[in-house]
């Protein structure tokens, strides 16, 4: 009787070590994540960098004053993104394809990028 459970921990253990351990879609993932925390007179990125492809920005005020985002690839002719204004306490996201490079993000409300709003984010 002791050894019966025994050969059944042993059959379990043997599925196990023969059933590989990867994902359902392997290879596949989902868009990459982005916070972006704005406060005078700063902009914090969650991460700084984020693979190519599907990414979500998502822009969220701590701050005491409105302030908005602007992302722009570093490279010549790429045209810039704008998020809404959001005012204290306020959130909105974009959902975007980034290819590869480097990206500057910044308030562009009068004076704010002047005064240290600006990040850099690496899309690799």
């Amino acid at each position: 009787m002791i050894l019966r459970p025994l050969a059944s921990l042993a059959t379990i253990a043997a599925v196990a070590v023969a059933v590989p351990l990867v994902p359902t879609g392997a290879g596949a993932r989902g868009p990459a994540y982005v916070q972006v925390v704005e406060k005078e007179w700063t902009l914090q990125l969650s991460r700084l960098r984020v693979p190519r492809g599907q990414a979500i920005v998502q822009a969220i005020n701590f701050g005491m004053d409105n302030h908005d985002l602007v992302l722009q690839r570093n490279t010549k002719g790429s045209k810039p993104i704008a998020f809404k204004q959001i005012g204290p306490s306020g959130r909105t996201s974009k959902t975007l394809v980034l290819p590869a490079g480097r990206y500057t993000l910044w308030c562009s409300l009068p004076g704010h990028r002047e005064r240290g709003m600006v990040a850099t984010l690496t899309v690799k």
